[in-house]
């Protein structure tokens, strides 16, 4: 009988959020067909993976300037380790430190794959007063070229990194939903109070802060915020006066969208594809995002969701407005955004690209 392939997953990034959300799916999607390995640092992550039958190594978190460093120095003798005692063949890495671990995964032998979660974001940091941000951004962009494949969860990350990988090895896989619901809820009447839902990480660059004062106008709204992030305490500040309810993290988000009048993506970039957007697009909750470049791509211009100008506070207001008086409008880029995610964001899709570019057909 045919011994199955050995994968080895790797993220040592922290808090959980997308790429981690991402990473269970994955496991899910491949666990069928290959024996799974995980290096993380989340004991959240480690306590989902388990019961997927994936081998966890969890590495211990410190909280500093400088963990994640030293969370990748006790990474690379876990993942030679791995390597040697498993005979791993495939070595898949999330995060720009992580992708400094394809050196010697790539000297050992192994088939290497960096999936690009977004861009390098180099410009955005100065050596000289984050060395420990822009520092591993550097790497991570040159040591794209040591991945025998790199997966882009989009076109518009795929731009950025054919910007520095040849075309032949770089494929976009997008980001998946693992199922569409047949029945949704009916909002052609809208609760009272509205309701209005962010999911995500709490992070200025998100931009909730924008939907807070987009609503002040709107004298019967509450927002319900899911997600936790290092912006939490100043969006507090900015909620006052507001009906707003700060909800966490939750590790189930099913129920807030069925629930929920609106759903609503006010970041700013950058972004990769944001999967509370495809997750909400296919729940049937009536979508309004910021018109970055991966929110056109996954709604199709505005055909699946409603765009306003990113970081426009009064062209989110108008385009909200706009969602709540229009029921047809509503309506109708629900039944878009449902058929979109079907068509194009499915657990089937996402495996055939898996499949290929892990060598596994």
């Amino acid at each position: 009988m045919k011994s199955k392939p050995k994968i080895l997953l790797i993220d040592i990034g922290a808090p959980f959020g997308g790429v981690e959300t991402y990473i269970v799916s994955l496991c899910a999607l491949l666990r069928a067909d290959c024996e799974l390995f995980c290096i993380c640092a989340l004991p959240e992550l480690r306590a989902r993976l388990k019961p997927l039958g994936v081998q966890v190594v969890c590495i211990p978190i410190t909280f500093n300037r400088w963990c994640k460093i030293l969370r990748f120095l006790l990474a690379a003798p876990v993942l030679l380790y791995l390597i040697f005692r498993h005979h791993i063949q495939v070595v898949q890495v999330n995060g720009y430190l992580e992708s400094l671990l394809m050196l010697p995964a790539r000297l050992l032998g192994c088939r290497t794959i960096r999936t690009a979660h977004g861009p390098s974001e180099v410009d955005r940091y100065q050596w000289y007063k984050r060395p420990e941000m822009f520092l591993p951004r550097l790497a991570s962009l040159y040591c794209l070229r040591l991945a025998s494949r790199v997966v882009c969860v989009s076109e518009a990350v795929s731009e950025d990194v054919l910007k520095v990988v040849p075309a032949s090895r770089v494929c976009v896989v997008a980001n998946w939903v693992s199922s569409v619901p047949d029945q949704i809820p009916d909002r052609s009447v809208l609760n009272s109070p509205l309701k209005i839902l962010y999911v995500g990480r709490l992070e200025e660059y998100k931009g909730l802060d924008l939907l807070f004062g987009a609503v002040r106008d709107l004298p019967a709204a509450e927002i319900i915020v899911v997600g936790q992030g290092s912006y939490r305490s100043q969006l507090e500040q900015i909620a006052d006066g507001l009906r707003v309810t700060f909800e966490g993290f939750q590790p189930n988000t099913s129920d807030y969208y069925r629930d929920a009048d609106i759903f609503v993506n006010p970041s700013r970039g950058p972004e990769g594809l944001p999967l509370v957007s495809l997750e909400a697009m296919a729940q049937g909750t009536p979508c309004l995002f910021s018109d970055l470049g991966v929110h056109r791509e996954i709604s199709q211009d505005g055909q699946g969701a409603s765009l306003f100008k990113s970081g426009d506070m009064k062209d989110l207001r108008e385009r909200l407005q706009l969602l709540l008086s229009d029921r047809s409008y509503r309506q109708g880029i629900v039944g878009a955004a449902r058929r979109i995610v079907s068509a194009k964001y499915s657990s089937q899709a996402a495996l055939q690209g898996y499949s290929k570019a892990f060598d596994l057909a």
